[in-house]
């Protein structure tokens, strides 16, 4: 199946997607570029589109983005691009980018131009079964993201490094930043503790990024009155948790059963994951628009 994305100004193949190394300068030598992923339900349906559209729009303006089109127009060509894609063998994986141009300036660091904006449709990328039946294992990696709330690729460098040596190269499933001994999250997910019956993830703190499934997992602890906490995590408190997931757009959520080859809680997939997971999938069945 050929996938349609949309590229600068017009609808083209997926495969023909492309940046220009002159015309966007700035966003393939300096990364002045953001982005956003989550993928379609429903037989097409964006999920969370809203959240992801002010959250891009929102770190574009945190990086002095130039951009000629609202979110009004961004959702527009969201759901013209998915019009153009069949999605009668399955649902896509979808990236909105801003681009940077080429500089005017002598440093090469400047540019007045408005962005570049591309919508960029994928085969959806699936995790395996086992990870959702038996849980996963995650390594510990000392490292704080700079700007980790704006989602631009130069924040990706570090979570490269760690994934090649302690999962390519090691025996990790995923990997978990640490900093001065608290946890802060994974290098494309959010992180969840289980401890004394109450879900807990790090706190915005402007260490890590404004995940757009996180923010609606605890819209849904909220509706369902399930006891959760943002605060500090720290690494000391996975003795005493006797379960962790985590979670992300693609993946939704995943159980975690050890740490740094440390047990977490039985080993096994707890209740309170088992719940929650039921509660979001749940929720991405309603999506409908």
């Amino acid at each position: 199946m050929t996938l349609i994305s949309f590229s600068r100004d017009k609808f083209i193949p997926s495969d023909e997607v492309s940046l220009n190394v002159r015309g966007n300068y700035l966003s393939v030598t300096r990364g002045y570029q953001v982005f956003t992923f989550f993928k379609t339900t429903n037989n097409g349906v964006p999920v969370f589109l809203d959240d992801h559209v002010d959250r891009i729009v929102g770190n574009a303006q945190a990086m002095n983005m130039n951009l000629s089109f609202s979110k009004k127009d961004i959702k527009g060509l969201v759901h013209q691009t998915l019009g153009k894609n069949d999605f009668s063998n399955g649902e896509c994986n979808v990236m909105i980018i801003f681009a940077g141009k080429a500089p005017d300036d002598i440093s090469g660091l400047v540019s007045s131009q408005e962005v570049d904006l591309f919508i960029v449709t994928s085969p959806i990328k699936k995790y395996p079964k086992e990870s959702y039946q038996n849980g996963i294992s995650l390594g510990l990696y000392e490292f704080e993201r700079i700007d980790a709330e704006v989602k631009t690729p130069y924040t990706y460098y570090g979570g490269m490094k760690a994934h090649r040596s302690l999962v390519h190269e090691g025996p990790f499933d995923e990997v978990l930043y640490i900093s001065k001994d608290e946890i802060l999250e994974g290098t494309t997910f959010s992180f969840f503790i289980v401890k004394h019956g109450t879900v807990i993830t790090s706190k915005l703190d402007g260490r890590i990024l404004g995940s757009v499934t996180r923010k609606n997992l605890l819209r849904i602890m909220d509706n369902q009155k399930i006891e959760h906490s943002e605060s500090i995590i720290a690494i000391d408190d996975l003795k005493s948790s006797s379960e962790a997931f985590i979670a992300s757009a693609n993946r939704d959520l995943i159980p975690v059963v050890s740490i740094n080859g440390n047990q977490i809680g039985s080993g096994k997939i707890g209740p309170m994951y088992e719940k929650l997971m039921n509660l979001y999938q749940q929720e991405l069945l309603k999506i409908n628009i």
